[in-house]
């Protein structure tokens, strides 16, 4: 269709890509969670989701073939899922994965809508963001049914309507620190949590991996989750806010893999972009110096995290090339 104003535009296949990749990676941790979850109530969510989940890739695969565009090789389930493997997390685990998966699907397909042009492709990812939605009601619901929904920190509600006064309540580097603002609160408490997850989530990989580099890696993971944790802790301490607390997202003792290297280092990539880019959003809304360069200093620690994963991923022919343009460079050259 090239040359076509209905041509999908560069944003529309890069989200389509995006999505099918992320929802092939979603769908084999699925089927391993479905095969070895033992909680009645936390079942039919998988299998719901995972429904979801193949549904998405099945309707991608449809349009990309209308269009005359590759679909991604992605992360097909026989090849990267072990059936028969042991269980490696609770089953609390996979609620609480779950309701990440479905707080990112909420946001990557709100932003795909908004980079629509074509009325079919934005009336497709409003069809995926209701049905995130919907499961992150679901899973939000059982995980408060079951007591291990963790709540962000209340506070005093307030009573009057104020304005700044004066510059020090940008300051934080030096003297008294005014209290942290509720948005500052509520994007730490995001950071912990999902640091937390990272945490039992590079745990279990460390646990089961046969490759010893890969090891390493996640092990490093497990230190950089820990630091950052204690990190965010102390800030809030500091301005007598509760710490975080922890859901039970425990690992088992399997040393048998469920998932291969590739989709494990998959895995963790994704965790780790997922994060970086909630650190520049936290950062956005972030008005003292201190918690500004707190995030900062996480952007950095993190993007040399994912860069090493991801180099570790191209030298074993891991990391598939999402939608490019064209080198009109080296295409000249081949004439020459």
């Amino acid at each position: 269709m090239e040359g076509n104003v209905t041509s999908l535009t560069s944003a529309e296949i890069s989200n389509l890509w995006s999505t099918y990749v992320n929802d092939s990676i979603v769908a084999c941790l699925l089927t391993h969670f479905a095969e070895t979850v033992t909680d009645d109530e936390i079942r039919p969510l998988i299998d719901e989701m995972l429904n979801v989940a193949n549904g998405h890739l099945r309707a991608i695969e449809q349009l990309f073939a209308a269009e005359g565009i590759a679909k991604p090789v992605g992360y097909p389930v026989e090849k990267h899922v072990y059936s028969g493997a042991p269980k490696l997390f609770s089953d609390i685990f996979y609620l609480e994965y779950m309701y990440h998966m479905t707080k990112f699907g909420i946001a990557s397909h709100s932003g795909a809508i908004a980079l629509a042009s074509r009325q079919d492709i934005a009336d497709l990812f409003r069809a995926f963001l209701n049905e995130a939605v919907t499961l992150n009601d679901r899973t939000r619901h059982v995980l408060l049914e079951k007591g291990v929904y963790i709540r962000p920190p209340y506070m005093v509600y307030p009573k009057q309507a104020e304005f700044i006064e004066k510059q020090r309540f940008l300051t934080g580097w030096f003297g008294p620190r005014r209290p942290l603002l509720a948005i500052e609160v509520a994007h730490l408490f995001t950071t912990a949590r999902n640091n937390e997850l990272g945490k039992a989530t590079l745990t279990g990989f460390a646990q089961v991996t046969v490759d010893p580099e890969i090891r390493n890696f996640f092990l490093r993971g497990v230190r950089v989750c820990s630091d950052i944790m204690n990190t965010v802790h102390d800030v809030l301490r500091e301005s007598n806010v509760p710490a975080v607390m922890s859901p039970d997202v425990t690992v088992t003792d399997s040393t048998k893999p469920p998932f291969s290297d590739q989709l494990m280092m998959a895995v963790i990539n994704a965790l780790s972009v997922i994060g970086t880019a909630e650190y520049g959003a936290a950062m956005a809304v972030s008005l003292r110096r201190d918690i500004i360069a707190l995030y900062a200093s996480l952007i950095a620690k993190a993007g040399a995290f994912t860069e090493d994963g991801a180099n570790m991923m191209i030298e074993r022919r891991w990391l598939e090339y999402p939608p490019h343009f064209l080198d009109r460079q080296q295409l000249a050259l081949q004439k020459s």
